[in-house]
């Protein structure tokens, strides 16, 4: 199959930031375990994690803030459409269309147990630590699938289905930090989000449907201000208007302070200024380089300042569930659609200023097709939280894994 591989830049060490090589490789298709499921991807989104994979130290180290394991196959925003399973699986069968959770928690740690999964002891993650989702397959555990069939059971185009799907990795990092982690946002409340890329973009609609009453967000890029005032963010204001007058003051006091810009040394000062007495900020987006903060007034606001990482722990069905009735529309959150062989190209320049999603479609089969596929496949209905077994096909005869003498392309 193709794929999209990350490899440690070849060249000798020099100057920061140093490019890795990524580029299309054929590699084999893993074929699934007992409680595995096969998966034929349809889209994956593009995440600033993507981008910042590719960057290393000069002594040829990722620079990434969080783990990796280098070759990797890329890509962790996905959904795609079942098409093996293996012989325990009861969570889905072929042709059910599925989101793909990316944080593969192994359920038995202590911090599993505790219910906190996306603290696992033992994780692994696609596209980081574990092959990736930008690739023609994947197989992944049964518990990283959501059924989409909801959607699809809604009468959704089945692009749209797809579209939705991959946008719920993203979608359940931030309703994790809002909502599961910290609890941080109550009707009522203001917000201020600062960085107005995907993450702070997808802060500000989730803010408003928990009933947020103002949502203010910060970005130097006009580009991105745009956006947000377009899909309901009240103001936005560049860095430099946040010491410019009144009117900015009382914009930028804030129950809740929402960190996206990856840029915390910019943004905390901003933060600090505006807390109000009890305020919340949540941390979001990882950084390369460590920062320092003021203690005093957070101490004289009884601030909390937090941190949250993953979407795991049943946080995608809520969002199946708001796209469903309408309250999210993922033609909103889009910008771009590319092809895989267009990824090399888009990881190295990192040149973008579009606040709205990428999205890679892996697959090269029409809708129609599609939408045939998944009804040609559909049985008989089965007694509710019961699916039959279905038994592993091998369907590749090959180990899995990135080959170390792949042929890229």
């Amino acid at each position: 199959m193709r794929a999209i591989v990350l490899r440690s830049p070849t060249a000798a060490p020099g100057s920061e930031p140093r490019m890795a090589r990524v580029s299309v490789e054929d590699v084999p298709v893993q074929v699934p375990g007992p409680t595995d499921v096969l998966v034929r991807v349809e889209m994956c989104g593009i995440c600033g994690t993507d981008i910042d994979a590719c960057r290393f130290h000069p002594d040829n180290t990722p620079a990434f803030g969080g783990p990796i394991s280098v070759p990797v196959i890329l890509g962790h925003e996905a959904s795609g459409l079942v098409v093996d399973v293996g012989e325990l699986v009861t969570r889905v069968r072929p042709g059910d269309p599925v989101a793909l959770e990316s944080v593969l928690a192994c359920s038995t740690c202590d911090t599993c147990l505790a219910g906190r999964r996306n603290q696992c002891e033992n994780v692994t993650l696609s596209g980081l630590t574990a092959p990736g989702a930008l690739a023609e397959f994947i197989t992944v555990p049964q518990t990283a699938c959501h059924r989409l069939n909801l959607l699809t059971d809604s009468g959704w185009d089945l692009d749209d289905v797809f579209l939705a799907g991959c946008l719920l990795e993203p979608l359940g990092c931030v309703f994790n930090a809002l909502f599961v982690e910290n609890r941080a946002v109550r009707p009522g409340e203001n917000v201020l989000v600062h960085g107005l890329g995907p993450l702070g973009l997808f802060a500000g609609l989730l803010c408003r449907i928990a009933g947020a009453t103002r949502i203010v967000g910060v970005d130097p890029l006009a580009e991105r201000r745009h956006a947000a005032t377009e899909l309901g963010f009240d103001a936005c204001l560049s860095p430099s208007e946040t010491h410019n007058s009144d009117n900015a003051v009382t914009l930028l006091d804030a129950d809740v302070h929402v960190e996206t810009s990856g840029n915390p040394t910019a943004t905390l000062p901003v933060i600090e200024r505006h807390l109000r007495p009890g305020s919340r900020c949540v941390l979001i987006s990882r950084t390369h380089l460590p920062v320092s903060i003021d203690p005093n007034p957070w101490v004289s606001s009884a601030a909390r300042l937090v941190g949250a990482r993953g979407h795991s722990g049943g946080i995608f069905p809520y969002l199946i569930r708001l796209f469903a009735a309408g309250r999210l529309n993922p033609r909103d959150l889009i910008a771009t659609f590319l092809d895989l062989e267009d990824v090399p190209n888009i990881l190295g320049q990192d040149t973008s200023t579009n606040p709205r999603k990428t999205v890679i479609r892996v697959g090269t089969t029409s809708p129609s097709t599609l939408t045939a596929e998944v009804r040609s496949q559909e049985e008989p209905s089965v007694s509710p939280g019961h699916l039959p077994h279905q038994r592993a096909r091998k369907v590749v005869p090959s180990q899995p894994g990135i080959p170390r003498d792949s042929t890229s392309r």
